[in-house]
């Protein structure tokens, strides 16, 4: 008895493992293949001059066929002029992101300043835009779509 429950067990361990190795198997297979958007986040203040943005956060892959993280900094510097063509000042990052996926930004500006985030595709088309209250944290937050 003891044999056969031994044997029954370890093949059911053996399924289970050979499933899960399948499973990650092919997650890996749609990172490398699947359809990825450009995403650009952008966070900006509402003063012209850099500021420190605080306790950032994004999800992404730094490059095709990376596992998506998300990555959290704890400060990160806005440059004047390098946002979407406003007055304030901006942060932004460059990640990979696949269709149908989560794409998310979030950081805290300075005491008295308002933040506005924005994810873009490609660099051009925005899929998501929120303002935040002064000094308060702003969240983006949307499900990259299918391709086309």
């Amino acid at each position: 008895m003891t044999f056969r429950t031994t044997i029954g067990r370890t093949s059911a361990a053996l399924v289970l493992g050979a499933a899960a190795l399948a499973l990650t198997g092919c997650a890996q297979i749609h990172q490398q293949v699947g359809n990825a958007w450009a995403v650009t986040y952008e966070v900006s203040v509402d003063t012209a001059d850099a500021s420190t943005l605080r306790d950032v956060a994004f999800v992404g892959s730094e490059s095709r066929g990376d596992a998506p993280e998300k990555r959290t900094l704890s400060t990160a510097s806005t440059k004047p002029g390098a946002g979407n063509g406003d007055d304030g000042a901006t942060w932004t990052h460059e990640s990979i992101v696949l269709a149908e996926d989560p794409a998310s930004v979030m950081a805290t500006p300075e005491d008295g300043q308002t933040a506005t985030c924005r994810i873009l595709l490609d660099g051009k088309r925005v899929i998501a835009e929120e303002q935040g209250q002064p000094g308060q944290p702003v969240h983006c937050k949307v499900t990259t779509p299918k391709f086309d």
